[in-house]
C-alpha cells in the first residue's frame, strides 16, 4: 500500500451502511450474506368498505409483510435473483471481485458492487489510484428502474462517483418493471461491457483533467459558478453577498482543493476530487455522523443513485472538461 492509500481516514458509504460480501463465491453465498434471499408478491389494495380496487396493488415481502409501495396495474415484480443472477455470472466471468452489498429500508431497494482486480492512476501521481467498479441496483419500491452502471473508486479518500462520460450515460442498463423485463435482461453482458468500455473514457477524461493548470482563486470561480446564488435579483441588491451557509460550502471546496486526501491543489483533476470528497465525506457531515445507518443510505442513494449529489457531481465533471477558464474569484468574509 502506497504513503497516500494510507493517509485516508475516510470511511466509504458502502462501508457505512453495506455489508462486506469479499468472501462470497457462488451466488446463492452473496444473496444470503447480502440479505437478498427474499420474495415479494402483489396483494390487492381495498377500499374502507372492503372493495378489491383493480387498478393498483400493494408491493411486498413475503417474509415480513413489509409492505414497499403502492403500484399500479402495470407494474410487474422483478424477482430477485433474476434481476442479480445475470449480474453475477458476468462478474464471474471477467474476473471481478466482489465488495460490499445492502439492504435499504427494510428491501426497498437492494445494491451491490464488484470491482475490477487492478486500478489506474491519472497523470504524474502514481499512488493516486483509482478502481473501477460495477453496481447493480434494484428497487423493489418503484421510485426507480433495476440498473447496471460503473462506478470509479478513488482509493486514498474513499470517494466514489458514477462514470461521468457520454459513454457510460449510454452504458447504464435499466430494466422497467413491466410486462416485458426479461427481453431487456438479455442484454446485461452487452451493457455490461460497455460500462467496461466507459472506464476507458473517463481515464482519458482525467487524464485531461491533469493537464488543465489551476489555481485556488480559479477553483473558488469554478465553486461559485457549481453553487450559484439563487436568491432574487431584487434581494442581492439589497443585501450584496450570499449567506454564510453557501459561502463555506465553496470555501470547503476550495480547501479541499490543495488540503483534500491526496490533493495538490494544482489542476482540475484536483477540483475534482474536492467535488467528490466534499459529497462523499463533508456535506452535512454532521448528519452523517449522528444520523447513523439511515443517514448513510440516504446519502448513498443521492450520491450514486440519480440524487442531487449524483447530479452535482456530473455537472461539475462537465463543467471542468469544457470550460476555457474560470474567473479568478477572492474569498468573501460573510458578515
Amino acid at each position: 500500500m502506497t504513503a497516500i492509500e494510507d493517509r485516508s481516514q475516510l470511511v466509504s458509504l458502502d462501508a457505512r451502511c453495506g455489508t462486506d460480501i469479499s468472501e462470497a463465491q457462488t451466488a446463492d453465498d452473496v444473496m444470503e450474506a447480502a440479505g437478498f434471499d427474499f420474495q415479494m408478491e402483489r396483494v390487492p389494495v381495498h377500499t374502507p368498505e372492503g372493495t378489491p380496487l383493480d387498478s393498483h396493488f400493494i408491493i411486498r415481502r413475503t417474509d415480513t409483510n413489509k409492505t414497499f409501495a403502492v403500484m399500479r396495474k402495470r407494474y410487474t415484480v422483478v424477482p430477485i435473483e433474476d434481476m442479480f443472477r445475470p449480474f453475477h455470472n458476468i462478474v464471474e466471468k471477467n474476473g471481478w471481485e466482489y465488495e460490499t452489498a445492502g439492504v435499504i429500508d427494510g428491501g426497498k431497494k437492494l445494491w451491490v458492487t464488484a470491482k475490477k482486480p487492478d486500478g489506474f492512476s491519472v497523470g504524474d501521481n502514481p499512488g493516486d489510484k483509482f478502481h473501477s467498479r460495477i453496481a447493480a441496483l434494484i428497487a423493489n419500491d418503484g421510485s426507480a428502474r433495476n440498473a447496471y452502471f460503473g462506478l470509479a473508486h478513488r482509493i486514498s479518500c474513499n470517494n466514489q462517483i458514477r462514470v461521468l462520460t457520454k459513454a457510460a450515460a449510454a452504458s447504464d442498463y435499466y430494466i422497467s418493471h413491466t410486462k416485458n423485463w426479461k427481453d431487456k435482461l438479455m442484454d446485461a453482458e452487452i451493457a455490461f461491457m460497455m460500462a467496461v468500455n466507459a472506464f476507458g473514457q473517463f481515464e482519458q477524461d482525467a487524464e485531461k483533467l491533469t493537464t488543465k493548470q489551476m489555481t485556488s482563486d480559479e477553483c473558488r470561480g469554478f465553486a461559485t459558478l457549481l453553487f450559484p446564488d439563487k436568491r432574487d435579483e431584487k434581494v442581492k441588491k439589497e443585501k450584496k453577498d450570499p449567506s454564510s451557509k453557501l459561502l463555506n460550502r465553496r470555501e470547503k471546496v476550495v480547501d479541499l482543493f490543495t488540503e483534500g486526501v491526496g490533493n495538490r491543489g494544482l489542476n482540475r483533476m484536483d477540483a475534482l476530487n474536492a467535488v467528490t470528497e466534499y459529497f462523499n465525506h463533508h456535506n452535512n457531515v454532521s448528519k452523517l455522523d449522528n444520523g447513523g445507518m439511515r443517514a448513510a443510505e440516504r446519502r448513498l442513494q443521492s450520491n450514486l443513485f440519480g440524487g442531487n449529489n449524483d447530479i452535482q457531481m456530473r455537472k461539475a465533471m462537465d463543467m471542468l472538461l469544457t470550460e476555457k477558464k474560470f474567473k479568478k474569484t477572492k474569498p468573501v468574509i460573510a458578515e
